[in-house]
């Protein structure tokens, strides 16, 4: 395992608009002696043998949409069957940039905008939620051993307490194993993210669908946007255990419409933190 943050990013501000995750990297980078992120050379089928760097395969992801499209709404493959065809879709931010070919939302500033604008409020909400203690603890200590990356870890326990809001659990969308412990899909068929460590702690991400790893991440947040995305690549339903938490997400956080009704819990919870973020605004002006 690496050291804790070495791939995280303190970009975000309250003061500056998020940047995406690519120029994560960059300012990572830049910060590191002006060394460069080697991009992956993504996994291609064998008749795509020019889709070599992420620029050919987004091109060639966008040319395939439509017959991908048709393929996972018409066939209903599995996610077995989906990979084999189309593996292109499980390397690097692909899941991500599908979702957005898909809505036209781009989910990654989605996410980090919301949070920089309410993670004040959701975590002052979340104190008052004794099961959410530990975790607040966790992000805190976190937090004072990498202070430069205040912003990010704010950004992740922001995350993480959306299921605490809703009364529902956060290790139905998080999984924490032993660092050195082997993943089982075995058993998992909705969307989940397996955390090796503890999610403060790890590098190590993998996402797993119809007991099928999908994919592996080192950042929480581009892992926790690409389950969230699945659902939606998927046409697959949200749980019964965490159809509050994923309606949050997706009608409050990523403001992603769909005709239907946002959640009595749900909306209870946004006007508060509007309320609450009201409150602020004002304490702020008469200083």
């Amino acid at each position: 395992m690496s050291s804790v943050g070495k791939h995280k990013s303190a970009m975000m501000t309250a003061e500056v608009t998020p940047g995406s995750s690519a120029e994560v990297e960059k300012a990572i980078a830049e910060e590191e002696g002006n060394v460069a992120i080697p991009a992956k050379k993504p996994k291609v089928e064998k008749d795509q043998t020019n889709a070599d760097t992420p620029e050919d395969v987004n091109l060639y992801m966008k040319k395939t949409f439509d017959e991908r499209r048709n393929y996972i709404t018409v066939e209903l493959p599995t996610i077995k069957e989906v990979k084999e065809k189309f593996p292109e879709l499980f390397v690097d931010r692909q899941i991500m940039l599908e979702f957005e070919r898909i809505t036209e939302i781009d989910l990654d500033h989605a996410l980090q905008e919301y949070c920089v604008s309410h993670w004040r409020d959701i975590t002052d909400m979340c104190y008052k939620i004794p099961s959410a203690k530990d975790l607040l603890k966790q992000a805190g200590e976190v937090k004072k051993e990498s202070p430069s990356l205040e912003q990010y870890w704010d950004m992740v326990a922001s995350l993480c307490l959306v299921p605490y809001m809703m009364k529902e659990n956060l290790c139905d969308m998080v999984i924490e194993i032993g660092e050195y412990e082997q993943v089982d899909p075995k058993g998992k068929i909705v969307p989940v993210l397996i955390s090796k460590g503890n999610i403060f702690k790890s590098d190590e991400f993998i996402l797993v669908v119809e007991e099928e790893v999908v994919q592996e991440f080192e950042e929480f947040t581009i892992a926790f946007a690409s389950l969230f995305a699945t659902y939606w690549i998927f046409n697959m339903e949200y749980p019964d255990t965490l159809v509050y938490t994923y309606n949050f997400i997706q009608k409050v956080m990523v403001g992603l419409k769909d005709g239907t009704a946002l959640p009595t819990p749900c909306r209870e919870i946004q006007q508060k933190l509007i309320k609450m973020a009201k409150g602020r605004t004002n304490k702020d002006k008469q200083k």
